[in-house]
C-alpha cells in the first residue's frame, strides 16, 4: 500500500514523500490515521536529528515517520492479534512505550502520526500500547498525551515534601494563615491578619 508521510532524514530535514508501506506480518496491524495533534516533542526532534534519545543514529539512511499523538480507524490486522482488533474498529495509542525508548514518531520507519497509513509493530502491540477508542472525536484521543501532560503538572505543583507528590493540606507547622474575605455570624465582612512578624502585632477588624 502506498502512503504519504512527512519523514525525518536528519536535523531539519523532513520530507512530505510517497512511498509503499510493506505487507504486514503476523504480529502487526495497519491502520489510517484520522488525527495528530503537534507537540513540542517533535519540533525538537526535527532540531536534534539523530543526536535526539529516541532517534536512530542511521536515520539519514533510514528515516522515521514524525508525529506521535495520532488516532484513527484499524485498516487490516494480521494473525496474531485478530482475536484482539478487528477492521473497522477506532484506534488509540500510548507514545511512551514502557521499558524501550523506540517508538512511534521518533524511531519506526513505518509507525507514526504524520502520515496516511502507518503499520504498528508487534512489540508495540505486545507492550499494550495499542488500544481501541469508541469516543465520538479522533482528536479526543489523539491529544490524551497532552492532556495528561496537563494532569501530572498538576500533581507535580501541589506537593510540599522534596522528591513526592503527596498532596498534604492545612497550614504547614509553624507558619502562617492569611484569611481575605472572612465572615462572622452577622454576614459582616471581615479582613483577618494571622500573619505574625517581629514586632508587628496580630490584627483584626
Amino acid at each position: 500500500m502506498k502512503t504519504r508521510a512527512i519523514r525525518l532524514y536528519g536535523v531539519d530535514d523532513i520530507r512530505l514523500e510517497e512511498f509503499e508501506l510493506p505487507e504486514i506480518a503476523d504480529g502487526e496491524i495497519l491502520v489510517k490515521v484520522v488525527s495528530d495533534s503537534i507537540c513540542m516533542s517533535t519540533w525538537k526532534t526535527v532540531k536534534q536529528g539523530a543526536k535526539h534519545k529516541r532517534v536512530p543514529d542511521d536515520v539519514h539512511e533510514n528515516p522515521v515517520i514524525i508525529g506521535h499523538e495520532f488516532a484513527g480507524d484499524i485498516i487490516q490486522v494480521g494473525k496474531k492479534w485478530q482475536d484482539r482488533f478487528q477492521p473497522g474498529q477506532k484506534f488509540a495509542q500510548q507514545p511512551a512505550i514502557p521499558g524501550q525508548m523506540e517508538s512511534p514518531g521518533y524511531s519506526c520507519q513505518w509507525c507514526g502520526g504524520d502520515t496516511e497509513y502507518c503499520i504498528f509493530p508487534n512489540d508495540i502491540i505486545e507492550a499494550g500500547c495499542l488500544w481501541t477508542y469508541d469516543g465520538d472525536a479522533y482528536f479526543a484521543s489523539s491529544v490524551a498525551e497532552p492532556v495528561s501532560c496537563c494532569i501530572g503538572g498538576y500533581h507535580t505543583n501541589y506537593h510540599t515534601k522534596p522528591g513526592g507528590y503527596e498532596h498534604v493540606m492545612g497550614t504547614k507547622e509553624g507558619g502562617n494563615i492569611l484569611i481575605l474575605g472572612g465572615c462572622g455570624p452577622m454576614g459582616l465582612g471581615a479582613i483577618s491578619y494571622g500573619l505574625t512578624f517581629e514586632n508587628k502585632p496580630k490584627r483584626s477588624w
